[in-house]
Protein backbone atom coordinates (compact mmCIF):
# COMPACT_ATOMS: atom_id res chain seq x y z
CA UNK A 1 0.00 0.00 0.00
CA UNK A 2 1.32 3.50 -0.70
CA UNK A 3 2.29 5.63 1.92
CA UNK A 4 1.35 8.48 -0.27
CA UNK A 5 -0.95 10.60 1.25
CA UNK A 6 -2.48 12.24 -1.73
CA UNK A 7 -3.87 8.76 -2.60
CA UNK A 8 -5.71 8.88 0.80
CA UNK A 9 -9.40 9.28 -0.41
CA UNK A 10 -9.03 6.93 -3.31
CA UNK A 11 -7.32 4.03 -2.17
CA UNK A 12 -8.60 0.61 -0.51
CA UNK A 13 -8.21 0.17 3.52
CA UNK A 14 -4.90 -0.45 4.81
CA UNK A 15 -5.03 -3.44 6.90
CA UNK A 16 -4.98 -1.54 9.85
CA UNK A 17 -8.21 0.01 8.77
CA UNK A 18 -9.73 -3.57 8.20
CA UNK A 19 -11.13 -4.28 11.52
CA UNK A 20 -13.37 -1.19 12.63
CA UNK A 21 -14.77 -1.41 8.66
CA UNK A 22 -15.99 -4.89 9.36
CA UNK A 23 -17.30 -4.26 13.10
CA UNK A 24 -19.32 -1.46 11.07
CA UNK A 25 -20.40 -4.23 8.45
CA UNK A 26 -21.10 -7.04 11.47
CA UNK A 27 -23.72 -4.01 12.72
CA UNK A 28 -25.47 -3.70 9.33
CA UNK A 29 -28.99 -4.76 8.90
CA UNK A 30 -28.67 -4.08 4.81
CA UNK A 31 -26.59 -7.04 4.89
CA UNK A 32 -28.83 -9.62 6.45
CA UNK A 33 -30.74 -10.03 2.89
CA UNK A 34 -27.58 -10.54 0.82
CA UNK A 35 -26.35 -13.18 3.99
CA UNK A 36 -29.56 -14.82 3.71
CA UNK A 37 -29.63 -15.59 0.16
CA UNK A 38 -25.99 -16.68 0.72
CA UNK A 39 -26.54 -18.90 3.70
CA UNK A 40 -29.91 -20.12 3.96
CA UNK A 41 -30.92 -20.82 7.11
CA UNK A 42 -27.77 -19.71 8.99
CA UNK A 43 -28.14 -17.66 11.92
CA UNK A 44 -27.31 -14.01 11.47
CA UNK A 45 -25.10 -13.82 14.24
CA UNK A 46 -22.74 -16.80 12.66
CA UNK A 47 -21.72 -14.20 9.27
CA UNK A 48 -21.82 -11.17 12.06
CA UNK A 49 -18.82 -13.04 14.21
CA UNK A 50 -17.22 -14.20 10.82
CA UNK A 51 -16.92 -10.56 10.12
CA UNK A 52 -15.52 -9.16 13.23
CA UNK A 53 -12.78 -12.01 13.10
CA UNK A 54 -11.74 -10.73 9.60
CA UNK A 55 -8.19 -8.65 10.26
CA UNK A 56 -7.02 -8.01 6.60
CA UNK A 57 -8.32 -7.59 3.31
CA UNK A 58 -7.01 -11.17 2.19
CA UNK A 59 -8.49 -12.64 4.92
CA UNK A 60 -11.48 -11.24 3.88
CA UNK A 61 -11.15 -12.22 0.29
CA UNK A 62 -10.25 -15.90 1.62
CA UNK A 63 -12.68 -16.57 4.12
CA UNK A 64 -15.74 -14.55 2.70
CA UNK A 65 -15.45 -13.07 -0.76
CA UNK A 66 -14.27 -16.19 -2.65
CA UNK A 67 -16.58 -18.85 -0.58
CA UNK A 68 -19.07 -15.63 -1.73
CA UNK A 69 -18.54 -16.23 -5.59
CA UNK A 70 -18.33 -19.70 -5.84
CA UNK A 71 -21.66 -19.81 -3.98
CA UNK A 72 -22.85 -17.29 -6.60
CA UNK A 73 -21.33 -19.50 -9.12
CA UNK A 74 -23.13 -22.90 -7.92
CA UNK A 75 -26.81 -21.29 -7.88
CA UNK A 76 -26.60 -18.52 -10.98
CA UNK A 77 -23.80 -19.59 -13.80
CA UNK A 78 -24.64 -23.05 -15.35
CA UNK A 79 -20.78 -23.52 -16.28
CA UNK A 80 -17.71 -20.60 -15.66
CA UNK A 81 -15.01 -21.30 -17.73
CA UNK A 82 -11.35 -19.09 -18.04
CA UNK A 83 -8.89 -18.80 -20.58
CA UNK A 84 -5.86 -17.05 -21.44
CA UNK A 85 -4.37 -17.34 -17.74
CA UNK A 86 -0.21 -17.85 -19.64
CA UNK A 87 -1.30 -14.30 -21.46
CA UNK A 88 -0.54 -12.55 -18.11
CA UNK A 89 2.80 -10.79 -17.32
CA UNK A 90 4.15 -13.13 -14.23
CA UNK A 91 5.88 -11.02 -11.15
CA UNK A 92 5.28 -7.58 -11.96
CA UNK A 93 1.60 -5.29 -11.64
CA UNK A 94 -0.70 -5.35 -14.54
CA UNK A 95 -2.99 -3.25 -15.59
CA UNK A 96 -6.53 -5.17 -16.72
CA UNK A 97 -8.78 -3.36 -18.95
CA UNK A 98 -11.94 -5.58 -19.26
CA UNK A 99 -15.42 -4.82 -20.49
CA UNK A 100 -18.21 -3.83 -18.70
CA UNK A 101 -21.45 -5.62 -18.26
CA UNK A 102 -22.09 -6.22 -14.40
CA UNK A 103 -21.41 -3.45 -11.80
CA UNK A 104 -19.68 -6.18 -8.96
CA UNK A 105 -19.28 -9.65 -10.74
CA UNK A 106 -17.05 -8.50 -14.23
CA UNK A 107 -14.32 -7.61 -11.42
CA UNK A 108 -15.28 -10.56 -8.95
CA UNK A 109 -15.27 -13.13 -11.36
CA UNK A 110 -11.98 -12.60 -12.75
CA UNK A 111 -10.53 -11.97 -9.51
CA UNK A 112 -12.09 -15.52 -8.74
CA UNK A 113 -9.88 -16.76 -12.00
CA UNK A 114 -6.21 -14.67 -10.51
CA UNK A 115 -7.26 -17.10 -6.81
CA UNK A 116 -7.76 -20.26 -8.43
CA UNK A 117 -4.58 -20.54 -10.71
CA UNK A 118 -2.80 -18.92 -8.10
CA UNK A 119 -2.14 -15.76 -9.10
CA UNK A 120 -1.71 -12.68 -7.15
CA UNK A 121 -5.49 -10.48 -7.26
CA UNK A 122 -5.52 -6.75 -8.22
CA UNK A 123 -6.78 -3.74 -7.16
CA UNK A 124 -10.54 -3.24 -8.54
CA UNK A 125 -11.79 0.47 -9.36
CA UNK A 126 -15.50 1.35 -8.13
CA UNK A 127 -17.38 4.56 -9.27
CA UNK A 128 -17.84 6.99 -6.84
CA UNK A 129 -21.52 7.23 -6.96
CA UNK A 130 -21.54 3.84 -6.07
CA UNK A 131 -19.16 4.89 -2.46
CA UNK A 132 -21.75 7.19 -1.26
CA UNK A 133 -23.23 4.36 0.57
CA UNK A 134 -21.09 3.98 3.76
CA UNK A 135 -22.32 0.25 3.42
CA UNK A 136 -20.70 -0.18 0.12
CA UNK A 137 -17.84 1.67 1.24
CA UNK A 138 -17.10 -0.18 3.58
CA UNK A 139 -17.25 -3.45 1.43
CA UNK A 140 -15.58 -2.03 -1.05
CA UNK A 141 -12.48 -0.64 -0.08
CA UNK A 142 -12.32 -3.39 2.26
CA UNK A 143 -11.94 -5.60 -0.71
CA UNK A 144 -8.97 -4.02 -2.68
CA UNK A 145 -11.37 -1.83 -4.46
CA UNK A 146 -10.12 2.17 -5.09
CA UNK A 147 -12.43 5.03 -5.83
CA UNK A 148 -12.88 6.92 -9.34
CA UNK A 149 -14.06 9.75 -9.30
CA UNK A 150 -17.23 10.51 -11.94
CA UNK A 151 -16.88 12.69 -14.50
CA UNK A 152 -17.36 16.23 -13.11
CA UNK A 153 -18.92 19.54 -14.71
CA UNK A 154 -16.12 21.11 -13.87
CA UNK A 155 -13.19 21.02 -16.03
CA UNK A 156 -10.28 21.71 -13.46
CA UNK A 157 -11.33 19.15 -10.99
CA UNK A 158 -11.93 16.59 -13.62
CA UNK A 159 -8.39 17.62 -14.78
CA UNK A 160 -6.94 17.03 -11.06
CA UNK A 161 -8.72 13.63 -10.38
CA UNK A 162 -7.61 11.99 -13.56
CA UNK A 163 -4.36 13.40 -12.74
CA UNK A 164 -4.57 11.95 -9.40
CA UNK A 165 -6.16 8.30 -10.62
CA UNK A 166 -3.24 8.18 -13.09
CA UNK A 167 -0.61 8.58 -10.64
CA UNK A 168 -2.26 5.93 -8.37
CA UNK A 169 -2.46 3.29 -11.21
CA UNK A 170 1.38 4.26 -11.96
CA UNK A 171 2.36 3.87 -8.40
CA UNK A 172 0.35 0.59 -7.57
CA UNK A 173 1.60 -1.49 -10.58
CA UNK A 174 5.44 0.13 -10.37
CA UNK A 175 5.04 -1.39 -6.46
CA UNK A 176 4.10 -4.84 -7.93
CA UNK A 177 0.29 -4.82 -7.47
CA UNK A 178 -2.28 -4.77 -10.20
CA UNK A 179 -5.07 -2.88 -10.93
CA UNK A 180 -8.75 -3.74 -12.68
CA UNK A 181 -10.49 -0.70 -14.91
CA UNK A 182 -13.52 -1.30 -16.85
CA UNK A 183 -12.83 0.05 -20.66
CA UNK A 184 -15.19 2.96 -20.77
CA UNK A 185 -17.22 5.02 -17.75
CA UNK A 186 -20.27 2.85 -16.63
CA UNK A 187 -21.80 -0.45 -17.61
CA UNK A 188 -22.24 -1.43 -21.56
CA UNK A 189 -26.23 -1.06 -21.78
CA UNK A 190 -26.46 -2.33 -25.24
CA UNK A 191 -23.58 -5.11 -25.36
CA UNK A 192 -21.71 -3.49 -27.52
CA UNK A 193 -18.51 -2.84 -26.26
CA UNK A 194 -15.95 -0.08 -26.68
CA UNK A 195 -12.42 1.18 -25.11
CA UNK A 196 -12.97 4.65 -24.18
CA UNK A 197 -9.57 6.56 -25.85
CA UNK A 198 -10.15 9.02 -22.69
CA UNK A 199 -9.54 6.25 -20.11
CA UNK A 200 -6.10 5.94 -22.16
CA UNK A 201 -5.66 9.67 -22.13
CA UNK A 202 -5.88 9.93 -18.35
CA UNK A 203 -3.66 6.92 -18.17
CA UNK A 204 -0.79 8.82 -19.84
CA UNK A 205 -1.11 12.29 -17.67
CA UNK A 206 1.23 10.35 -15.36
CA UNK A 207 4.05 10.60 -17.73
CA UNK A 208 3.52 12.47 -20.64
CA UNK A 209 6.67 12.76 -22.35
CA UNK A 210 6.41 9.21 -23.32
CA UNK A 211 3.04 8.02 -24.82
CA UNK A 212 4.26 4.77 -25.76
CA UNK A 213 6.02 4.25 -23.03
CA UNK A 214 3.39 5.58 -20.42
CA UNK A 215 0.76 2.57 -21.43
CA UNK A 216 3.63 -0.42 -22.27
CA UNK A 217 4.82 0.06 -18.87
CA UNK A 218 1.20 -0.93 -17.39
CA UNK A 219 1.62 -4.06 -18.88
CA UNK A 220 -2.17 -3.98 -20.33
CA UNK A 221 -4.05 -7.28 -20.60
CA UNK A 222 -7.14 -6.66 -21.86
CA UNK A 223 -10.13 -8.73 -20.57
CA UNK A 224 -13.20 -10.65 -21.97
CA UNK A 225 -16.31 -11.25 -19.95
CA UNK A 226 -19.20 -13.30 -22.05
CA UNK A 227 -22.13 -13.74 -20.37
CA UNK A 228 -24.55 -16.60 -21.90
CA UNK A 229 -27.57 -14.10 -20.12
CA UNK A 230 -26.34 -10.95 -19.65
CA UNK A 231 -26.73 -9.32 -16.38
CA UNK A 232 -29.59 -6.76 -15.55
CA UNK A 233 -30.71 -7.61 -19.48
CA UNK A 234 -34.32 -5.92 -19.17
CA UNK A 235 -33.11 -3.45 -16.53
CA UNK A 236 -30.35 -1.72 -19.00
CA UNK A 237 -33.07 -2.03 -22.55
CA UNK A 238 -35.38 -0.33 -20.51
CA UNK A 239 -33.21 2.39 -19.61
CA UNK A 240 -31.86 2.80 -23.00
CA UNK A 241 -35.07 2.90 -24.50
CA UNK A 242 -36.27 5.86 -21.77
CA UNK A 243 -32.82 7.83 -23.09
CA UNK A 244 -33.85 7.30 -26.81
CA UNK A 245 -37.18 8.72 -26.14
CA UNK A 246 -36.45 11.66 -23.67
CA UNK A 247 -33.19 12.27 -24.33
CA UNK A 248 -31.80 12.10 -20.99
CA UNK A 249 -31.99 9.24 -18.08
CA UNK A 250 -32.44 9.93 -14.44
CA UNK A 251 -31.49 6.99 -11.63
CA UNK A 252 -33.87 6.88 -9.48
CA UNK A 253 -32.94 6.45 -5.48
CA UNK A 254 -31.22 3.44 -4.77
CA UNK A 255 -31.49 1.69 -8.73
CA UNK A 256 -27.53 1.06 -9.13
CA UNK A 257 -27.98 -1.55 -5.70
CA UNK A 258 -30.58 -3.29 -7.09
CA UNK A 259 -28.54 -3.54 -10.41
CA UNK A 260 -25.86 -4.88 -7.91
CA UNK A 261 -28.60 -7.89 -6.22
CA UNK A 262 -29.75 -8.58 -9.64
CA UNK A 263 -26.59 -8.86 -11.28
CA UNK A 264 -25.54 -11.00 -8.55
CA UNK A 265 -29.18 -13.21 -8.16
CA UNK A 266 -30.16 -13.81 -11.72
CA UNK A 267 -29.15 -16.51 -13.77
CA UNK A 268 -26.69 -16.30 -15.83
CA UNK A 269 -26.19 -19.50 -18.25
CA UNK A 270 -22.72 -19.59 -18.98
CA UNK A 271 -19.91 -17.32 -18.34
CA UNK A 272 -16.20 -17.06 -19.65
CA UNK A 273 -13.57 -14.77 -18.98
CA UNK A 274 -10.89 -14.29 -21.36
CA UNK A 275 -7.56 -12.93 -20.35
CA UNK A 276 -6.44 -11.70 -23.82
CA UNK A 277 -2.58 -11.21 -25.06
CA UNK A 278 -1.16 -8.54 -23.18
CA UNK A 279 -0.67 -4.79 -24.94
CA UNK A 280 3.31 -4.46 -25.50
CA UNK A 281 5.30 -1.58 -27.02
CA UNK A 282 5.60 -3.69 -30.43
CA UNK A 283 2.20 -3.06 -30.59
CA UNK A 284 2.13 0.74 -29.85
CA UNK A 285 5.31 1.64 -31.49
CA UNK A 286 3.16 1.70 -34.72
CA UNK A 287 1.37 4.38 -33.65
CA UNK A 288 3.75 6.85 -31.90
CA UNK A 289 4.23 9.37 -35.29
CA UNK A 290 -0.18 10.20 -34.92
CA UNK A 291 -1.26 13.02 -33.46
CA UNK A 292 -2.36 12.67 -29.86
CA UNK A 293 -6.06 11.83 -30.57
CA UNK A 294 -5.29 9.40 -33.23
CA UNK A 295 -2.91 7.59 -30.90
CA UNK A 296 -5.36 7.08 -28.03
CA UNK A 297 -7.89 6.02 -30.86
CA UNK A 298 -5.50 3.52 -32.47
CA UNK A 299 -4.45 2.03 -28.95
CA UNK A 300 -8.15 2.00 -27.98
CA UNK A 301 -9.58 0.30 -31.16
CA UNK A 302 -6.56 -2.44 -30.54
CA UNK A 303 -8.00 -3.38 -27.20
CA UNK A 304 -11.32 -2.92 -29.01
CA UNK A 305 -9.86 -6.20 -31.10
CA UNK A 306 -8.10 -8.11 -28.57
CA UNK A 307 -11.28 -8.13 -26.59
CA UNK A 308 -14.11 -8.82 -29.27
CA UNK A 309 -11.56 -11.78 -30.04
CA UNK A 310 -11.50 -13.19 -26.93
CA UNK A 311 -15.44 -13.02 -26.70
CA UNK A 312 -17.00 -16.36 -26.35
CA UNK A 313 -20.13 -16.49 -28.39
CA UNK A 314 -23.54 -18.16 -27.19
CA UNK A 315 -26.12 -19.51 -28.79
CA UNK A 316 -28.70 -16.91 -27.76
CA UNK A 317 -26.06 -14.31 -29.56
CA UNK A 318 -26.26 -15.64 -32.90
CA UNK A 319 -29.83 -16.57 -32.70
CA UNK A 320 -30.43 -12.78 -31.78
CA UNK A 321 -28.29 -11.45 -34.79
CA UNK A 322 -30.60 -13.76 -37.07
CA UNK A 323 -33.72 -12.27 -35.30
CA UNK A 324 -32.88 -8.91 -35.91
CA UNK A 325 -30.93 -9.43 -39.99
CA UNK A 326 -34.14 -11.55 -40.86
CA UNK A 327 -31.65 -14.74 -42.26
CA UNK A 328 -30.75 -17.86 -41.18
CA UNK A 329 -26.85 -16.72 -41.67
CA UNK A 330 -25.75 -18.32 -38.45
CA UNK A 331 -28.46 -21.19 -38.50
CA UNK A 332 -25.61 -23.87 -37.42
CA UNK A 333 -24.58 -21.83 -34.13
CA UNK A 334 -27.25 -22.26 -32.77
CA UNK A 335 -30.25 -24.66 -31.30
CA UNK A 336 -34.19 -24.15 -30.90
CA UNK A 337 -33.25 -24.38 -27.16
CA UNK A 338 -31.20 -21.19 -27.63
CA UNK A 339 -34.49 -19.48 -29.54
CA UNK A 340 -36.68 -20.15 -26.88
CA UNK A 341 -33.96 -19.15 -24.02
CA UNK A 342 -34.08 -15.14 -26.30
CA UNK A 343 -38.29 -15.19 -26.29
CA UNK A 344 -37.90 -16.32 -22.62
CA UNK A 345 -36.20 -12.52 -21.72
CA UNK A 346 -38.29 -11.24 -24.33
CA UNK A 347 -41.49 -12.09 -22.14
CA UNK A 348 -39.87 -10.37 -19.45
CA UNK A 349 -40.21 -6.98 -20.93
CA UNK A 350 -42.22 -4.90 -19.55
CA UNK A 351 -46.21 -4.67 -20.90
CA UNK A 352 -46.57 -1.20 -23.08
CA UNK A 353 -48.29 -0.06 -25.97
CA UNK A 354 -47.52 -2.36 -29.50
CA UNK A 355 -44.44 0.35 -30.44
CA UNK A 356 -42.77 0.68 -27.28
CA UNK A 357 -42.61 -3.05 -26.86
CA UNK A 358 -41.57 -3.06 -30.40
CA UNK A 359 -38.75 -1.07 -29.48
CA UNK A 360 -37.76 -2.71 -26.39
CA UNK A 361 -37.81 -6.08 -28.21
CA UNK A 362 -35.18 -4.96 -30.77
CA UNK A 363 -32.89 -2.87 -28.45
CA UNK A 364 -32.74 -6.96 -26.34
CA UNK A 365 -32.00 -8.82 -29.46
CA UNK A 366 -29.23 -5.74 -30.35
CA UNK A 367 -27.99 -6.44 -26.55
CA UNK A 368 -26.96 -10.14 -27.24
CA UNK A 369 -26.42 -9.86 -31.04
CA UNK A 370 -23.71 -7.28 -30.75
CA UNK A 371 -21.19 -9.30 -29.68
CA UNK A 372 -21.33 -11.21 -32.79
CA UNK A 373 -21.30 -8.01 -34.94
CA UNK A 374 -17.99 -6.89 -33.21
CA UNK A 375 -16.48 -10.31 -33.06
CA UNK A 376 -17.05 -10.98 -36.92
CA UNK A 377 -16.80 -6.90 -37.90
CA UNK A 378 -20.51 -7.13 -38.88
CA UNK A 379 -23.01 -3.89 -38.99
CA UNK A 380 -26.03 -4.26 -38.07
Amino acid sequence: MSLDKRFDDIRPYTNDEIPAAMERLASESLLDQVFLWLYPGQPSQDWRNKLRSVKSSEELQERIMYPAAEIIIKRTISGFSSSGEENIPLGKGVLYISNHRDIVLDATLQQLVLYRNGIPTSEISFGSNLMQSPVIMDLGKSNKMYKVVRKSVNMRDLVKNSRLLSDYIRDTINRGTSVWIAQHDGRSKEGNDLTDPGLLNMLSMSMKKDRVGALASLHIVPVAVSYEIEPCDILKVCEVQQTKKQGFYKKASGEDLISIVTGITQKKGKVHITLCPAITVEDLKPYAGFAQTEYFYKVATLINQRIYSGYKLYGINYAAFDKITGTNEFREHYTEKDIKLLESREMLLPASDSQTNAALKDLLRRLYANPVMNSLNKAL
